[in-house]
């Protein structure tokens, strides 16, 4: 009797490891893999306006967007799944799912922002949208090291 509590405590933490080592390694395969390159690391701004700064900053595992000057929270810390697309010396592309409500419509769509370095100061953006809630501005983007 006491020997068939030990086999079956036994089996029981066994079964009991195996879902959590499989958990874990499961876990860390839905981390983000989001990995801005160095050089385009910073705050990037549209040139249309002085006194309003439009435009996106990157850190070394996040994005963010800049509106009104200001910088919104970064997607992937506010659980945004972004999908690092392209990292090279000269191009970094990305995209995400975009969804929502407007009044009684649903939308969902992908976004997709592809930077190219044009110098070490200015980045050109383009890229596309499923969505028509969403378009992406395209044009040159300057350094920008106040934010």
């Amino acid at each position: 009797m006491l020997l068939e509590k030990i086999f079956k405590l036994t089996v029981l933490l066994i079964v009991l490891f195996f879902f959590i080592s499989c958990s874990s390694s499961d876990d860390s395969k839905s981390e983000s893999a989001f990995a801005p390159p160095s050089w385009i690391q910073g705050a990037w701004v549209d040139n249309v306006s002085s006194s309003t700064k439009y435009g996106w900053k990157f850190d070394s595992s996040d994005k963010y967007m800049v509106m009104f000057g200001t910088l919104t929270a970064g997607y992937v810390a506010a659980g945004v799944s972004v999908t690092q697309l392209t990292s090279t010396d000269s191009e970094f592309s990305y995209s995400w799912v975009q969804e929502g409500t407007s009044g009684d419509t649903s939308f969902s769509g992908t976004v997709t922002h592809v930077f190219t370095k044009e110098t070490t100061s200015t980045v050109a953006l383009t890229g596309s949208s499923t969505t028509s809630y969403y378009s992406v501005t395209e044009g040159i983007y300057t350094k920008d090291t106040s934010l």
